[in-house]
């Protein structure tokens, strides 16, 4: 057995505990657990405290800094404050554990939250490969928690109101999207942050005294204290699935969401480090086939970080229209040869779209309340730990594509990457 992977299991199975929870009633107050603090982190702190009867209560993470700016906006001034994520998940004022750690963490701290009896909020990309997927789905089902991938798409008005289009069967049969994400920023790589998105260089503070760095690489190889690896930890494979565990889940999961097609028969991925070739391990570049033979449907995602013309873009191309979403627009456009038949029409151009969808058009609730209601509830929220896990198999087998060189195949019977 690996040792990251019997890290997994005994880490988990030493804090199983036998508590069973009920159905919550609408009065009752809510403790939660925020375990990581950093740039996504401390967005969700502030964003599960605004729900009503919800109260962090426990803030966890790895360096003084992102403690201090957590427990300095946290509104309930008597939250704990630790370094250690096992005293987070264990903590019997918790109910609701949210979890904004590097990748490399999610599995432990998801399996150990659920045997537990934790509800989870967990941050994409869901884990790094198939063996953790499944051991974190029976972990999930096993111990009957709600558990919310944060794929926010799931919670944004237009992409609710293209799922809405597609079913009403407004642009036909779809055989092909598009999916397209293109980053960059002045002078600095795509994922050069420190504690927040618009800071740059590392803090004055961060070394070995305010970071601890034990913690932080007890599930992977054991390296001297580097800075740039804790803050920028996307840029290595060690901790991550690159641009697959990140941008192109997002793009990926809200097709699924909106065309409910699954995890793909087959993927070719091409990617490799054009533009940004010192300043990380990954790909600066990646570019995925998804292949639903079965379905007659193709799935594409494009993605740079040298250059935004295009930016975040999803085409869904059916026969009879398109649509244009964005977490900002829907956009609907009848085909151009709509009106071809009829006598004297004049021909369709790809002007202006046909219908456009604002967000505030429609309420939805926020990917946040979602899990709060499934934990009252007790009904699986919007992406449960099935979606979690076609998610996961569609990260791993684009990576595996790219590690291979070739295409690879999903075996629906084994759930394994051929």
């Amino acid at each position: 057995m690996q040792r990251r992977n019997f890290l997994l299991s005994s880490a988990a199975g030493a804090m199983s505990g036998p508590a069973v929870l009920a159905k919550r009633g609408n009065n009752d107050r809510i403790g939660v657990a925020v375990i990581g603090v950093g740039t996504r982190g401390i967005y969700l702190l502030q964003e599960f405290q605004k729900i009503p009867d919800v109260e962090v209560r426990l803030i966890c993470d790895l360096y003084d800094g992102h403690l201090k700016r957590a427990k300095e906006s946290c509104r309930n001034t008597k939250a704990q404050v630790t370094k250690d994520w096992q005293e987070a998940v264990s903590s019997p004022d918790v109910e609701v554990i949210v979890i904004a750690t590097p990748d490399f963490w999610h599995a432990p701290m998801t399996v150990a939250a659920a045997q537990n009896r934790k509800d989870i909020y967990v941050e994409k990309g869901w884990c790094l490969n198939l063996e953790q997927a499944k051991q974190m789905r029976a972990a999930v089902r096993d111990n009957n928690v709600m558990m919310q991938l944060g794929h926010q798409y799931n919670s944004f008005p237009s992409f609710h109101r293209a799922r809405d289009m597609y079913r009403e069967g407004k642009i036909g049969r779809v055989p092909l999207v598009r999916t397209y994400i293109d980053r960059t920023m002045l002078k600095w790589p795509q994922w050069k942050f420190y504690g927040t998105y618009s800071v740059h260089e590392p803090p004055a503070d961060a070394s070995p005294e305010t970071i601890d760095w034990k913690r932080f690489t007890a599930n992977t190889t054991k390296r001297p204290f580097d800075v740039e690896r804790f803050f920028n930890w996307r840029n290595w494979w060690e901790y991550s699935n690159g641009i697959a565990g990140d941008l192109m889940s997002h793009s990926w999961d809200s097709v699924n969401m909106v065309l409910e097609m699954g995890i793909p028969e087959a993927c070719y991925t091409q990617g490799n480090l054009y533009y940004w070739t010192k300043a990380q391990e990954v790909p600066d570049m990646w570019h995925v086939l998804f292949d639903y033979p079965k379905q007659r449907l193709a799935v594409t995602f494009n993605c740079n970080f040298h250059n935004r013309h295009v930016g975040e873009l999803t085409q869904y191309l059916g026969r009879d229209g398109t649509l244009d979403v964005s977490s900002r627009f829907c956009r609907y456009y009848r085909s151009e040869w709509a009106d071809e038949d009829k006598p004297n029409a004049a021909r369709r151009t790809t002007g202006d779209p046909d219908y456009s969808f604002r967000p505030e058009d429609l309420t939805v609730t926020t990917h946040q309340q979602d899990l709060v209601d499934s934990v009252r509830s007790r009904r699986r929220p919007r992406c449960h730990e099935d979606r979690a896990f076609e998610e996961a198999a569609t990260i791993f087998m684009s990576v595996e594509s790219f590690r291979r060189g070739r295409k690879v195949r999903w075996d629906s019977t084994k759930e394994e990457v051929i």
